[in-house]
């Protein structure tokens, strides 16, 4: 449970598995908790530099389902759960009274039982330091569960602790989300752009769909549009991390350059709870298969110009986009272009011993608990070192085995050579997370074809907002924007590869 919290307060844009970030960040399997979030995921960029600090690992849904009957207790009626209770129970009371005090869902006990229990999961939150105090839980409904989200100040960071609670009155999950204490974000959509909600099906499974938004410039069309694609965990559609909302922002500032831009809540954000135990997940099942649809419902849009369909990946994002193309491909479609908005070129587990590297190398003092956490975080990275030796329902480092030798059997740079249509490849000169290795492995490699082209950002993070690397998460706690600069070389590439169509 160590570990779960620290990728809470360090995953932003990569992968996903048992227990996320990313706006809605999970500390261990909950159902589908309020959206108040990221991107990060999703995250939340919790903390600063040093121990659990935002790396940029796996991370997926986050959940728990409602089967069996479990503890003694009940909770009470789920419409009037004393959230702050139990909260300050989770984080001073004792393991025992908190699992006899209350009734949980099988998969919730199941998967604290593989973290090591509510005492490991109390473990990780001590290592926030002293809860000084807790707002108002903020009470929502979502997909049948009510959420109660607790604003705590903690000694070294801030956050809201969910709780989701199911309609037995059984609490289905407890994750760690963004710190809200209610303010809603009041940005207006610019005058003259549009937002239509388009709600995306999820192919093979019915009844299930993702909200969507298309936003659309002023003017009758039709537009070319991109679909935006977000980094690791179960991220809502604007990738919203902390106070910042990044898609949102390419969305506003595009529609304003004449470019329609369609973005969604990812799967893993709105059906965590169902897809929580699901030993079989893939970056297709996370990720690949849903842009894929989206490229297929746009292409039916009056206001969209079918033939100029672009799809921006950020981080995992982009790392998925040669899959993506792979499979709008064997659809029949071909899209217009490929923006790569931090994308990885090299192998997720080199990322995650580089940034966790990156982190301690902050804070080189550690307190014994710190270096103890360390080596159990070292010692799983070793275990992905040879992926085919773990178990397929094997859970290391927020990802079951088969999400691990996925991943790892796939190679994005040299599927990459598959695409034929322009390709843009943008990297923030200060982004910790991925870097500027990755940004020069993709230009040595496809620097000379044709299609390609590659800029850089001096002052700017993995969210394409200013910032300095040393300060690693840190940065994503100020509220920011995207760089006008980048939106405008988006627009740019969007509108010369339109020309040459």
């Amino acid at each position: 449970m160590k570990r779960k919290i620290l990728s809470i307060c360090t995953v932003l844009f990569t992968v996903a598995a048992i227990a996320g970030c990313s706006g809605k960040e999970a500390a261990v399997p909950e159902s589908k908790a309020p959206s108040a979030t990221d991107s990060q995921s999703e995250t939340e960029r919790l903390s600063d530099g040093g121990e659990g600090t935002d790396i940029d690992e796996t991370n997926t849904p986050a959940a728990g389902d409602e089967s069996g009957d479990t503890n003694k207790t009940t909770a009470g009626d789920a419409k009037s759960l004393d959230a702050k209770a139990y909260v300050d129970m989770l984080c001073n009371g004792d393991a025992d009274t908190l699992t006899e005090s209350y009734e949980y869902t099988e998969t919730l006990l199941s998967a604290l039982e593989a973290q090591g229990g509510f005492a490991g999961l109390q473990a990780s939150l001590a290592q926030l330091g002293k809860l000084n105090k807790m707002g108002e839980p903020i009470v929502g409904e979502m997909s049948g569960y009510t959420t109660y989200s607790v604003p705590c100040q903690f000694e070294k960071q801030n956050l809201n602790i969910t709780l989701s609670v199911d309609s037995d009155n059984k609490i289905a999950g407890i994750a760690t989300t963004q710190y809200d204490e209610g303010v809603q974000d009041a940005a207006a959509v610019p005058e003259g752009v549009t937002e239509l909600e388009l709600n995306l099906p999820v192919a093979g499974h019915d009844g299930w769909e993702l909200p969507g938004k298309l936003t659309l410039p002023a003017g009758e069309g039709p537009f070319p549009v991109v679909i935006l694609v977000q980094g690791s965990g179960p991220s809502d559609m604007d990738e919203t991390v902390g106070p910042n909302k990044p898609f949102r922002d390419l969305a506003y500032g595009l529609a304003g350059k004449g470019i329609a831009v369609y973005r969604y809540d990812k799967r893993t954000y709105v059906y965590g709870t169902e897809l929580a135990a699901d030993t079989t997940l893939t970056l297709d099942d996370e990720t690949v298969d849903d842009a894929a649809s989206a490229f297929a419902l746009l292409k039916g849009q009056d206001m969209i110009d079918a033939s100029r369909i672009f799809v921006l990946g950020h981080s995992l994002g982009g790392q998925a986009l040669p899959r993506i193309n792979g499979a709008i491909t064997d659809a029949g479609d071909t899209a217009a272009g490929y923006i790569f908005f931090a994308a990885p070129a090299r192998k997720l587990t080199e990322l995650m011993r580089e940034q966790y590297d990156f982190i301690y190398s902050l804070t080189p003092e550690l307190s014994e608990e710190q270096q103890a956490q360390k080596a159990e975080i070292y010692a799983d990275l070793d275990k992905l070192q040879d992926v085919s030796a773990l178990a397929d329902d094997a859970a290391v480092i927020g990802a079951y085995g088969t999400y691990w030798k996925d991943l790892v059997a796939y190679d994005q740079l040299k599927m990459a050579a598959d695409i034929t249509q322009p390709c843009l490849v943008l990297q923030g000169e200060e982004d910790y997370q991925v870097t500027l290795e990755d940004y020069n492995l993709w230009k040595y490699t496809y620097e000379s074809a044709g299609n390609w082209e590659f800029k850089t950002y001096p002052g700017l993070t993995h969210l394409f907002m200013p910032g300095v690397k040393a300060n690693a998460g840190a940065e994503y706690s100020k509220q920011q924007t995207v760089d006008a600069q980048v939106v405008a070389d988006i627009a740019e590439f969007i509108n010369a590869a339109g020309e040459h169509q």
